[in-house]
Order: structure tokens, then sequence, then C-alpha cells
């Protein structure tokens, strides 16, 4: 066979196979041999530096980027510190009465809750007890013997504790005792330690002591309640500075009381109650203000004054009473009403009067009387409709009122009658005067009267400015240019109330015209301040008793003023006193007091003789 094998193939045991042989380097030409190996002497030794100094600034770029990237991204993922938590979020409450008898004895109940996301551990709660406040015992028991310390289970968030503390409180009636609660702590991942505080009070009261109020079930709103209150002292001490204080309902209407109370018509001072000791208040009133079908609740309470004067309740009792409509009603009013119920001398007043028939059974023979009381009243000026005036009483039967032979259920009816206020209203000295009037109704079927309402109407107290001129010295009648000296007189007179807080303000001339130096009263000279700029002078009047300048001598001011009239004024009536005004309460009625005098000029001069007042030129 012939030997087909390329130059440099090796033969080959199986026929038609190659064996593999690496490639040889290309054969190049001699003078492009040398410039490669000519570029790759050049570039093995200075070409990355020339690379390197023509791209400097973006490897400086590279390498200062690297840097960074690894500052933030160890801050990124490096683990915080543990920083101190905020005190957690935990409620303390603590429920207690607010008052214990003194020796007696008060439980505490102490809640504790966690209301943090955290849990907390190593719970302690600490009490810090007052003098006078001795711990008996406790659910759970107390870690000491004095009860101030209890150890807290942890809390997880959401978890609640608590503790209840039994005491016995000693000390005197209204003593406040403060107990102090601690909540020591800590978070489950921090050691130090919280402290959550709370603190609760207790007022100590007298023990054993009985109050006890008595009235009626059932009244009617004509009818008089009795109310009994009966107190007694059963504990082993006295009570000093011991007291009843009444609070009567909406609608009751006192009238009297046995014995008589100390202050105002609801409270009486008992001073010390001694052990033992006892007594009893009757108070007698009515219904008269409630509607029926009503239910009022009186209430009776014993106070002792703390050492600041206030009244601290000891004990109570309450009585609850029905109001049953009256069989026979009968109600007056004032038309038109009055503010405060205040009249005035001189004033013509008029009355209605409303009755009506409330029982299922017809009344007969109704008659109605209406009492007056009052040293006002002019009782020759009393005119009632159909009704027999008899001295200070007005009485309305069938014999001149068809309408009261006889009144069916529920049937009603109107009367009326006016009288008129005398002017001035006494003539003596009295004072403080008032209008009271009565009603009642009764029928045949009844005998005795149902009282109705009553109105007390206080009369007010007229008062008024006098004022007075005199010419001193100077020119008269007054002239251009020329000086005249005037003193003015100013008096206060008053009725029959005693008036306070009272105050006079007149403007006097600053143009042309000056108030004299010390020319004011002596007896006033304390109570009177002059503005020199606005001319403003001010009495500081203060208390007014009633009847001055009636029987008693006027309160009064007197001053001296200078005129000296510019060309502007002649022929004019220059004014020396303008916008005279006093101001006051009256004690009696409750009114503020306002009243305004006429301006005082030139023409006001007491006496004859000395012309018009008219400034000459």
């Amino acid at each position: 066979m012939e030997n087909n094998q390329l130059p440099g193939q090796q033969p080959n045991s199986a026929a038609g196979e190659f064996v593999k042989k690496p490639v040889e380097m290309p054969i190049l030409d001699s003078g492009l041999r040398q410039q490669i190996r000519g570029a790759a002497s050049s570039g093995g030794s200075g070409g990355f530096k020339d690379f390197y100094r023509a791209n400097k600034l973006y490897f400086y770029a590279f390498f200062i980027g690297a840097a960074l990237i690894a500052v933030l991204s160890y801050l990124a993922f490096k683990k915080p510190a543990a920083t101190a938590p905020k005190e957690a979020n935990v409620d303390i409450s603590v429920d207690v009465p607010q008052t214990a008898a003194s020796g007696g004895e008060a439980v505490y109940k102490i809640n504790l809750k966690n209301n943090d996301s955290q849990k907390l551990v190593s719970g302690e709660l600490e009490l810090v007890y007052p003098e006078g406040i001795v711990y008996l015992n406790s659910v759970p028991q107390a870690e000491n013997l004095s009860g101030s310390k209890f150890a807290v289970p942890d809390l997880a968030s959401g978890q609640n504790a608590s503790v209840i503390v039994k005491t016995r409180v000693n000390g005197n009636v209204n003593d406040e005792k403060r107990l102090g609660v601690k909540f020591h702590y800590r978070f489950g991942n921090f050691n130090s330690e919280f402290i959550k505080e709370q603190y609760a009070s207790i007022r100590l009261v007298a023990a054993d002591v009985l109050v006890e109020l008595q009235g009626p079930d059932n009244v009617n709103n004509a009818q008089i309640a009795v109310y009994t209150v009966r107190y007694q002292n059963n504990s082993d001490e006295d009570v000093k500075n011991a007291r009843i204080k009444m609070n009567y309902p909406e609608g009751f209407v006192y009238a009297s009381a046995s014995p008589a109370p100390d202050v105002g018509n609801d409270t009486w001072n008992l001073g010390t109650l001694a052990k033992s000791g006892s007594g009893q208040i009757q108070i007698q009133g009515s219904f008269s203000a409630a509607n029926p079908g009503e239910s009022k609740t009186a209430a009776a309470d014993f106070v002792v004054l703390d050492a600041g004067g206030q009244a601290q309740v000891q004990n109570s009792s309450s009585f609850t009473t029905a109001i049953n409509s009256s069989p026979l009603l009968a109600e007056q009013s004032l038309e038109p009403g009055r503010d405060n119920n205040v009249i005035k001398p001189g004033e013509n007043l008029n009355f209605k009067i409303r009755y009506q028939n409330n029982s299922s059974v017809a009344a007969t023979g109704v008659n109605i009387m209406v009492t007056l009381d009052s040293r006002a009243v002019n009782w020759s000026a009393i005119r009632a409709e159909g009704g027999q005036v008899n001295n200070n009483t007005i009485l309305w039967n069938a014999s001149l009122v068809s309408n009261l032979e006889s009144l069916a259920p529920n049937e009603s009816g109107q009367l009326g009658f006016s009288l008129q206020i005398n002017n001035p209203a006494v003539k003596d000295s009295s004072k403080n005067l008032t209008l009271v009037s009565s009603i009642k109704i009764r029928s045949n079927e009844t005998q005795t009267y149902f009282p109705g309402n009553t109105l007390s109407l206080k009369v007010s107290s007229p008062s008024s400015i006098s004022t007075d001129l005199n010419f001193v010295s100077g020119q008269l009648p007054p002239q251009v240019g020329k000086s005249s000296i005037y003193k003015v007189k100013l008096s206060l007179i008053n009725a029959t109330n005693d008036y306070s807080d009272g105050m006079l303000t007149a403007f006097l001339p600053i143009s042309g015209g000056a108030l004299v130096s010390g020319s004011v009263s002596v007896a006033e000279a304390a109570n009177v301040q002059f503005d020199s700029s606005t001319g403003k002078l001010s009495w500081n009047v203060g208390s007014v008793p009633a009847n001055t300048g009636r029987f008693s001598r006027p309160r009064s001011l007197e001053f001296q003023i200078k005129l000296n009239p510019s060309a502007s004024q002649a022929y004019s009536l220059p004014v020396l006193a303008r916008q005279i005004n006093f101001s006051a309460k009256d004690v009696f009625t409750g009114q503020d007091i306002n009243i305004l005098a006429d301006n005082i000029t030139t023409n006001d001069l007491t006496g004859s003789g000395y012309g018009n007042g008219t400034v000459q030129p």
C-alpha cells in the first residue's frame, strides 16, 4: 500500500486515523518579528507607568470611593450600643374611702398595671405610712413586719398586680392622712432601677356620731311640713366645733325652727358635743313652692369645723317627702312682677288671685282671705273685686262672688285687688320696710284654711342730692376779668334703708375757675380727692344710714370755687359744678343706687338781691 502520510504525521496503527500534534508558532518574517520584540520590550517597562500617569485622577477617585463605601457599610451594619430606657408606662391606682372614723380601720387596694411594651422585672412595692396609720395585715403578706415592703411578680406588657392592705387610722377629727406608694422595678433588658410614685389621702371623721332626720312621708303644698333632726355622740371622745347643717330641697319654704338657727335658716352651732351627748332640732316649713306629684329630699349633715374654719361632713341623714295636691289651691301674684320683689313709695300695686278645686268632689261655701302686713300701705286706698276689706284683711265669699258658692272639681277662677304704698313710706324713723301678703282658702268640706303662697315685697329707699350756692367774696354779679368766690354745699338725704359704698363725683371748672385750696369742709377733707387736670372732684361717702337728712343731719360736703370769667363767657351763666352723681348700694334691697343732680350755675345763688348771676362784660 502506498504511504500517503503527510509530512510530519506520525503513522497510526489504525488505517485512516490521525495523531494530534501541537500547533506550531507561525513562521514570521524576521523584520516583523523584530518589531514585535521591540514593542513588547517597550511595553513591559514604561507602558503601565505612562498609563498610570495619564489616568492618575481616575485612580484617586476609585480609591476614595472605595474607602467611603467601606465606611458607610460599616456604619450601616454596625450594631448600636445599648441606651438607657425612659421610665416605663406604669399605672398605679389606690382605692380607699375618702373618710374613715378615727380609731377605725381603712382598707387600701393598690393596683399596678404595666402599660409599657417592655417586660418589668425585680418589682417591689414600698408603702410610706404617715403618723397615725398602722399596718394590720395584707394580701399578699408583706415582706416585713411593718407592712412597708411587698414583692411584685414580673409584669409582662398588659399585666397587672394588686395588693390589699388593711390599716388602723388614728388622729384628730378632720386630720388628713397621706399614704405614699412607691413601685421599684427594672426593665427586662436593662439593669438600672426605676421608681414610680403615687399618693392617696384619707380624712378622719368623728367615730360613732349619729345623725337622724325624720319628716312627713306625704304632704300637700299647702300643709305645714315638720322635720326633726336627732344627733348623738356615741364615741369615747368629745367632738369640738360641731354643727348641724340642713340642706333644704328646692320648693321648701322655711318658716321656723326650735331652737332657732345660728347662721341663716339652716345652720346650728353645737359647740363641743360631749361623749354620750345628744340633742334634737325641729324645723317647720311648707312646700308651697313645689309642684304636686314631685318628691323632695331633705338632708341633715353633722359637720365639724377644721383648723381653717372649713366645715367637714362627719355623718349625714336624708328623708324624702312626696308632694300631694292640696284639695283647694289659692295663689297670688303681683302684676306686673318686680325685679327682686322691690316696690317704691307712692307706687300703685295690682295683685291677681287664682283659685282652684283640686279634689274629686265639689267645694261649697268657699272662702278666700288675704292678710296684708306693712306700715307703708295706704289702707284707705285698698280696692278689691267682690272682696270685703276690714283693716288689713280682704275676704271673698259667696255673698259677693257667686262662683264661690259651689266650686266643681278642677274648676278655677280669678280675683284681684289693688293698693297704694305711702309716699313717704312712713312718717317716722322706721327702716327696712316690707309688704307681706299672705293668702289662704277653705270650704265647708274642709273647715280649716289651706295656706297659699306668700309674697314678701321690699320697699326701696328714695334718696336725693340737695345743692346750695352762696356768694363769699369778689365781684357780684360776676364780671369778665374779675374774680368771684362761691361756696358750694352738697347734701345727701336718704329714706328708710341703709346705704353702703357711697361715692359722689362732680366736675368743677378748670377754665376761668378753680377749687380754692383748703376750702373743703374739715369733717370730709380726708374723704375728698380733686384732679386739677380734669376738674373731677371725688367724695368717698361710704355708708349713709337710713333716714339721713330726715331724722338726723344730712351728710354734707362744702367747698369754695374761684371764678374768673373770660370774655367768651360774657352774658352767660357759668357752670360751677356739673355731672353731679351719687352711687351706692341699698343694703336692704340689694339695689344699685344712682342719683344725678342738676348742674350748679351762678344763677343758683341762695337768697335775693344778687341779680341773676349773668357775667357782665
